[in-house]
């Protein structure tokens, strides 16, 4: 009996790693395709055609898309009940994660440096105050989006759905961007950054996760599932609950949702300070081709794109077959 049963548990995680394989591609060829669908319209109007309109409506776009994030991180559940019982154990094991990631991109830089050069560096901005400035203002944006809909009702019509609408809006947009700025996308296509992120982001996450057991009673396996979401906090949830245990899905579902927040704070602050862009994208894991990938664009150069959704999709990939590894 237990050999059947286990038997019929691998078969369904089976099919649900295959859907969620299936879905991703699925999901990373609409990111493609409005990109190409960007580049091409600014081929097909003229590369010099529409430049300032074109920035100027990323930056609008930009801050509606950050705006509906915090309205739909406030419209969760009983977030505020979560995070009140399973909150700590969250935030602590995004706190060790994060630092995680940091530690072993600073090790890694000597050696991106040498391989890579200065490409995947930010150009700096003059000034303290300058440098800065951008971040918090991304960081209220989304502070007032989370404000607006724990505290009124103004947006209970909102549905997640319009964040896709503007993700390729904005993908788009970008895509013409590209253009106009004449980026030349292959170098970086060739790069080992391309392998070399996600193993920053591994490697990173599961440090962090060493440490956890020193805090909480966890194991190191039950430590290793929890945040092997890499910031996909929908799929880590459902997956570690319906793998039996529905106390640590919710603590994991918390901590990927905590790295994907913290990730709006640190990704411009990162770049404000001059680090590279591997510091950035290996904390947003998961999340660097889709939602934390307009302000990755935004705070580091146009060729990080390529590098943040690739990223993203081999997270992505990765994420449900760890899970279920160490769990």
């Amino acid at each position: 009996m237990n050999i059947e049963r286990y038997k019929n548990l691998l078969e369904q995680l089976l099919r649900f790693v295959y859907c969620s394989v299936m879905q991703n591609i699925l999901y990373l060829f609409k990111l493609f395709a409005f990109l190409a669908f960007g580049s091409i319209a600014a081929l097909a109007i003229g590369r010099d055609l529409l430049h300032t309109l074109v920035s100027r409506t990323i930056d609008i776009v930009l801050f509606g898309l950050l705006f509906f994030m915090g309205i739909s991180t406030g419209q969760i559940p009983d977030i505020e009940q979560q995070l009140a019982l399973m909150g700590l154990q969250a935030l602590v094991a995004t706190i060790l994660v994060i630092t995680g990631c940091v530690l072993v991109s600073l090790l890694v830089s000597p050696l991106l440096k040498k391989i890579s050069g200065d490409s995947y560096q930010r150009v700096k901005e003059s000034g303290s105050w300058k440098r800065f400035k951008t971040p918090l203002l991304l960081i209220g944006v989304v502070l007032l989006g989370l404000a607006a809909t724990l505290y009124t009702d103004w947006f209970n019509w909102f549905d997640d759905g319009l964040i896709s609408i503007l993700l390729y809006v904005l993908l788009f947009l970008v895509g013409m961007q590209l253009v106009q700025n004449r980026v030349n996308l292959v170098p970086l296509l060739r790069s080992p950054l391309m392998l070399a992120v996600p193993f920053i982001t591994i490697t990173g996450t599961w440090l962090g996760a060493l440490a956890l057991p020193l805090f909480f009673p966890y194991t190191i396996s039950e430590s290793m599932a929890l945040v092997s979401g890499f910031g996909w906090y929908s799929l880590s949830g459902i997956l570690l609950s319906d793998l039996g245990d529905p106390g640590l899905g919710t603590v994991s579902f918390l901590s990927n949702l905590f790295r994907e927040s913290a990730s709006f704070i640190l990704i411009p602050t990162f770049a404000a300070m001059g680090l590279g862009a591997h510091y950035s994208v290996s904390i947003a894991g998961a999340t660097s081709m889709d939602v934390t990938l307009p302000l990755i664009k935004k705070s580091y150069s146009d060729t990080v794109v390529p590098l943040a959704i690739i990223h993203g999709f081999i997270m992505t990939l990765v994420a449900p077959l760890f899970i279920t590894l160490w769990y």
